[in-house]
């Protein structure tokens, strides 16, 4: 197939954005942003609300209550990298989207704003806080982000492989920072 024919293909003209057209566009971005993630939070939010009111005869956010149970029943995998029943709890709902982390340790721990730092400070070490912080930044971003995959990928094992691996790769770098912290500080 030699061909000696020159490629001509019309491009065309190429022309820098103006202002007025970044600042409306990025307008619109971040309202579409807002938009799909106040959804995301608030659904998310009302769950991790009633996992952790429910069953309606047990303490809220107790070892009984739905969210109790499903951190117990995940924290022999999670114990090794520091991270405790509540923390598994709030990176279940992390799965849905980041922005609910924090909403679900206040709904989980039943603070709010200063009182949660407060609450965190004193109930989470410093080497546990940075070993969920590794693993939280690591892992699957959020339910969208799966959901982009699939549709572009069309190829569903091919996201199974990534969402694995991305929680593989969290948890195995979570596991050598927390590990090492322990060994070096006792």
């Amino acid at each position: 197939f030699k061909n000696k024919e020159p490629i001509i293909i019309e491009l065309p003209p190429y022309r820098f954005p103006t202002m007025n057209h970044i600042i409306k566009r990025s307008m619109l971005e971040i309202k579409h942003f807002l938009t799909r993630a106040t959804k995301f939070i608030i659904i998310g939010v009302l769950l991790v609300w009633a996992l952790t009111h429910f069953p309606a005869d047990v303490p809220i956010a107790s070892e009984l209550s739905y969210s109790g149970q499903l951190g117990k029943w995940l924290s022999p995998i999670f114990h090794p990298i520091g991270i405790n029943e509540q923390l598994v709890i709030a990176l279940i709902f992390g799965f849905i989207a980041k922005e609910i982390v924090i909403g679900a340790l206040a709904v989980i721990y039943g603070v709010e704003g200063t009182a949660l730092a407060h609450h965190l400070y004193t109930n989470v070490s410093q080497i546990q806080a940075i070993s969920f912080m590794i693993f939280t930044l690591i892992y699957t971003p959020c339910l969208s982000t799966i959901a982009t995959l699939k549709n572009e990928s069309k190829n569903l094992p091919f996201v199974i492989y990534s969402v694995s691996w991305a929680l593989l790769l969290a948890w195995v770098f979570s596991f050598i920072f927390y590990q090492t912290s322990l060994y070096f500080s006792t």
